[in-house]
């Protein structure tokens, strides 16, 4: 019996039609193009499911001289607190991902110049998620900055000129109140990482420096995709203690579905190898896939241009909204870290295309080493199909939708390769009570399921502030009535006899809890009446060791039997008393998260299941 309570469950066998060749998209092939009759059911309910998020669209604005000029202004308090993420969080990362023959690296020199970033267009829309109505503001960016950047490796000097940013970034303004003022907070966001380039000047202009410019621009968009790329974001707000809104889905929205794509081949692919026996070289080829924050690599096929992954080619990715872009590119691998080639990309390819398109051979195009601006709405409305005397290959891409339920009901998808998750675990990692200032900074939470291991960021110690509405001793027995005993807000005012802004603010302050995370993270699950949830703290002073545990696995079967799927408390976790550190400790530990539950299931109000196939 599946989760959802049904005896049976789809299996979906690769039986294709072939279509007319006037509804393919100009090809220098001559395999026709196979579409799979079951996958346009599939899809007929991700349109259904993406279509509580589809936004009412209003004419863009071209005049953005009063924009640009509130961004001047505010550009040298940007620019500040740039130079403090570069130094904290930036030049760190590049260090451990560069390869160790680069040894240490620093920036020398930071400057990002007087030139601000500019914006082009704005978009604006009103659209829904997680059943908050909003107003959305696509701000299309373009930044060509005058920077003075000098990055020191290992005693050589690495002059960097000629940075090009640009990417949407969008201000959602939700929810929508029935009383002044009408708007609750906003978003901050990005549907997609940003597109990055620079040029190195000095002896490394000639080389090119492949390898650290590579490695550099993916630190920098990863660190991006972390702060503002769905699912992440920034949340801002103004909503009173009355407003009856759940904070935490505003901070940490979930999906609205999930596509589960297959990278299935590719054909005539760039040869970047070089060949002894004629012009026409071979490739190592792997394909790279970005929906939102999320990256995922294909398996690299060895010395061929048309390369097949089959099963090896499946992977989830969650779905926010149909204009969602999926950003396709193929490499060819080369020695080493940052030296692969870039076969070509898919350009334009959004959710909504997939929708459109469930099975489709998408042209591939090179990458132009001088940027050219094109709006995103330009790029989504127009199929990238093939352009003339386009020589760089195409790809096959199939994409099945699936519903995210918290019911019991529908059909559970069979296993696709390794994409076989039949639920999702969406964890809202808060906070944690315990710690001492210098065992907070740095530590961090694994989270164990199913024989894989999930690590957060690194934590932040922010101290406690209790402010003068009420005394240490009333915030914490709130603390411990909510997060402990799990008791209501209605319940806490009749017992501690505080209002009920008192008590709510509590609630969503946690100030006892001093050790942050505040991160989205998401865990599949093959089987979720089985799966156990495994929880341990590990803090990096002097060096990184497993601080506590949780004392007993979660089983996640049992969070079905919690309203709406979800569990929201503070767990206890047991320390380890022959671990170093422990005599620092001066209260219990207490771990602050929300667990979600949501099954995978194929809707039945879409899919003939009687269908013979």
């Amino acid at each position: 019996m599946g989760l959802c309570g049904c005896k049976r469950t789809v299996d979906l066998p690769l039986k294709s039609k072939t279509v007319s060749s006037r509804s393919l998209p100009a090809r220098h092939g001559h395999r026709p193009t196979i579409i799979l009759p079951e996958l346009e059911h599939l899809n007929e309910a991700g349109r259904m499911i993406l279509q509580r998020t589809m936004a009412k669209r209003g004419d863009k604005g071209k005049e953005m001289s009063w924009l640009n000029f509130m961004v001047a202004k505010m550009w040298p308090h940007i620019h500040e607190a740039l130079k403090l993420v570069v130094a904290k969080d930036l030049e760190p990362k590049i260090k451990d991902a560069l390869p160790s023959v680069f040894g240490t690296v620093s920036f020398k020199t930071f400057s990002l110049g007087e030139r601000h970033p500019e914006i082009k267009e704005i978009g604006v829309a009103h659209g829904k998620q997680n059943q908050y109505d909003g107003l959305e503001l696509d701000l299309k960016i373009i930044w060509n900055c005058n920077a003075d950047i000098v990055v020191d490796v290992q005693g050589i000097e690495i002059g960097i000129e000629n940075v090009h940013i640009d990417g949407t970034l969008k201000l959602q303004f939700r929810p929508l109140l029935p009383h002044l003022p009408s708007i609750g907070g906003v978003q901050i966001t990005m549907m997609s990482p940003p597109n990055i380039s620079w040029n190195f000047r000095g002896i490394f202009a000639a080389l090119q420096a492949d390898v650290v410019s590579r490695v550099m621009r993916q630190v920098v968009s990863d660190q991006i995709s972390e702060l503002l790329v769905v699912p992440n974001l920034i949340f801002l707000h103004w909503l009173d203690s009355e407003a009856d809104v759940d904070l935490e889905v505003l901070q940490f929205p979930h999906p609205e579905c999930v596509v589960r794509l297959c990278i299935s081949e590719a054909c005539d692919l760039l040869g970047s190898d070089w060949n002894y026996f004629g012009f026409n070289g071979t490739s190592g080829p792997y394909v790279s896939v970005h929906l939102g924050s999320h990256h995922w690599y294909t398996p690299q096929k060895s010395r061929t241009r048309n390369p097949k992954w089959g099963d090896a080619g499946y992977h989830d990715f969650f779905v926010y909204t149909p204009s969602q872009f999926v950003k396709v590119d193929v490499y060819d691998s080369d020695i080493g870290p940052g030296t692969d080639d870039h076969l070509g990309f898919v350009e334009g390819l959004t959710v909504q295309w997939l929708l459109e398109k469930p099975r489709w051979w998408w042209p591939l195009k090179s990458r132009s080493k001088t940027p050219e601006y094109k709006s995103e709405a330009t790029m989504s409305a127009s199929a990238p199909l093939a352009a003339k005397g386009n020589n760089n290959g195409e790809v096959l891409i199939e994409a099945h939708f699936f519903e995210l339920r918290d019911t019991e009901g529908g059909c559970i998808p069979q296993p696709m390769g390794k994409a076989d998750a039949v639920a999702y675990a969406f964890i809202d990692l808060r906070s944690l009570r315990g710690l001492q200032p210098k065992q907070a900074d740095g530590a961090t939470i694994t989270f164990r399921l199913e024989g894989q291991s999930y690590k957060s960021h690194p934590a932040t110690y922010k101290a406690t502030s209790y402010g003068s509405a009420l005394t240490p001793g009333a915030q914490r027995l709130v603390e411990h009535l909510h997060n402990t005993k799990g008791r209501s807000i209605d319940e806490i005012m009749k017992i501690s006899g505080l209002t009920k802004e008192q008590v709510t603010s509590v609630v969503h302050a946690r100030p006892s809890f001093t050790t942050k995370w505040h991160q989205p993270i998401s865990l599949p699950i093959k089987d979720l009446d089985k799966a156990q949830l495994e929880i341990c703290l590990g803090i990096r002073r002097p060096n990184y060791k497993v601080l506590a545990n949780l004392k007993m696995p979660l089983k996640l079967q049992e969070i079905r039997n919690c309203d709406k799927w979800q569990l929201d408390k503070a767990l206890p976790l047991e320390v380890d008393p022959k671990m170093e550190g422990t005599s620092l400790l001066q209260e219990n530990l207490e771990l602050s998260l929300r667990i979600t539950l949501r099954s995978l299931c194929i809707s039945a109000d879409t899919f003939d299941y009687s269908a013979s196939f």
